[in-house]
């Protein structure tokens, strides 16, 4: 029986819950699929676990965006954006802060990569 990576990173984290790289991979893929509820679930279990994971906040905005919740997807970004000034990702910053005032400018294009 082939698993899918779904299925796989669910079995992961039954061994590890506390990975938030497991809990990356997962919601990476819910992401692929577009299922932005369930992938947003999972990276705010990824920012509990390592506050500082930028990229996990940038792609936590964009979920919480596409399910039409602009406020979360502004505090998620803003989260970010101050976790990227605490690790010196201010690349990752710049793009956050991009969707951030798109959001804010009434821009309704806000998916990313």
């Amino acid at each position: 029986m082939v698993q899918t990576k779904i299925e796989v990173f669910t079995a992961m984290l039954a061994e590890q819950p506390d990975n938030a790289m497991i809990w990356y991979g997962l919601a990476s893929e819910q992401y692929k699929l577009e299922s932005w509820a369930e992938a947003a679930k999972s990276l705010r279990q990824v920012v509990s676990l390592n506050p500082d994971y930028t990229a996990a906040y940038q792609m936590l905005g964009t979920a919480l965006a596409n399910i039409d919740d602009l406020a979360g997807a502004q505090e998620a970004w803003r989260s970010g954006i101050e976790a990227a000034g605490r690790t010196g990702a201010w690349k990752a910053g710049q793009h956050m802060q991009g969707l951030l005032d798109g959001v804010a400018g009434g821009h309704e294009s806000l998916c990313t990569e």
